[in-house]
């Protein structure tokens, strides 16, 4: 990049001209021009910088988008939590610097940017790659203030307008299958927890027992775990709606209550304590990562030779059992902990739709099949 500047030599306003050659990679300074008066100095330096602005003056820039997105994450990341600049971060490393990350920023245009994210459809969801030219847009969007480029090529591009994504699910029977087989394992409590209470496992794993009301038989959700530079922390749920009491079935207590004996019998007997209080920890007593119990879900449901869905499917199997059962959709919005009722019209807009089918039937036989 280059860089216009006036200096004072002797009694004349000198502007130099700096950039970076870019077979020696040293910083290189040129004259362009010696003033009396600063004025003209002045003069002159807007000029060369509207031209550098026009690339007249624009050295070739090696900056490649893998070392410009990095930087970019590492400078933004005090305005993002800790997840979101995780995922970042993971979608940066995992899918854009792989495919585009070594074209060069003064080069990229629209094309590279539209021929990305058209690859990724049918292959991430909607929502994730919303995520994806979000992280674009932001650091195009610095790239183009610092005018390394012409314009933000984001902006240029279209969103691909897909089918909606529909969540895989279990069905009432599938759940009641789940959990028979998962009786008495490992398992079996992360299972009720997310079925019974559509609780994320992030949510799961960040329980401890003060959050538990035997007496009212609710949960509360106050606290995620979250891995962050190695280490697996807790953390306040990212927003005020996810910070929420649940009611829970009888038989969800009823597992906590035999869960929390155990427990407490297993760190008498091995002389172990729990510092967090929580209700899940590893074999050194500390949080557990949200990958840990989603690959330990994947391999129980293979042993159990049942359908594969991701463990975070149990929560959106458990929203659906409860559309199809007629609960009030604020009802349910706020048990998941949506921020507002149109979040969970929009994710489970193709059960309403079937719903709705369904009532349209039903109309359909009181009113005029009476014959």
């Amino acid at each position: 990049m280059s860089y216009v500047f006036i200096r004072k030599r002797s009694k004349n306003y000198i502007v130099y001209l700096e950039y970076k050659d870019e077979d020696t990679g040293k910083k290189i300074q040129k004259n362009m021009g010696s003033f009396d008066k600063k004025r003209d100095a002045n003069k002159k330096l807007i000029e060369i910088k509207d031209e550098l602005y026009k690339d007249e003056f624009l050295v070739p820039n090696n900056l490649i988008l893998k070392d410009f997105l990095l930087d970019f994450l590492e400078k933004y990341k005090e305005n993002l939590s800790i997840t979101t600049y995780n995922c970042y971060l993971r979608i940066c490393k995992k899918h854009i610097i792989p495919s585009i990350g070594k074209l060069k920023v003064v080069e990229m245009r629209p094309i590279h940017i539209q021929n990305y994210v058209d690859d990724l459809v049918g292959i991430l969801t909607p929502q994730t790659i919303k995520i994806h030219i979000n992280i674009l847009n932001l650091a195009i969007k610095r790239a183009y203030k610092l005018r390394l480029i012409r314009e933000n090529i984001v902006d240029c591009i279209e969103i691909p307008r897909n089918k909606k994504f529909k969540n895989r699910i279990y069905d009432n029977k599938d759940m009641i299958k789940l959990l028979e087989a998962c009786k008495n394992t490992y398992m079996e409590l992360p299972i009720n927890l997310a079925i019974g209470l559509g609780l994320r496992i992030s949510e799961i794993l960040g329980l401890t027992w003060n959050n538990i009301d035997f007496n009212n038989n609710t949960v509360t959700v106050e606290n995620i775990t979250v891995r962050h530079e190695g280490k697996v922390i807790l953390k306040e749920p990212k927003t005020d709606s996810s910070r929420r009491t649940i009611s829970a079935p009888s038989e969800v207590m009823s597992l906590l209550k035999e869960y929390k004996k155990k427990a407490i019998e297993n760190r008498l007997k091995n002389g172990t304590r729990n510092i967090n209080n929580l209700i899940f920890v590893d074999k050194n007593q500390q949080p557990i990562a949200q990958d840990v119990i989603s690959k330990k879900f994947s391999r129980f449901l293979n042993e159990n030779n049942l359908p594969h869905i991701r463990f975070h499917d149990l929560r959106h199997s458990h929203v659906t059992l409860l559309i199809n059962s007629k609960v009030p959709i604020k009802v349910i919005s706020e048990r998941v902990g949506h921020s507002n009722i149109n979040t969970t019209l929009n994710i489970y807009s193709h059960v309403l739709k079937e719903m709705d089918k369904e009532a349209s039937d039903k109309i359909s036989e009181s009113l005029f099949n009476q014959g």
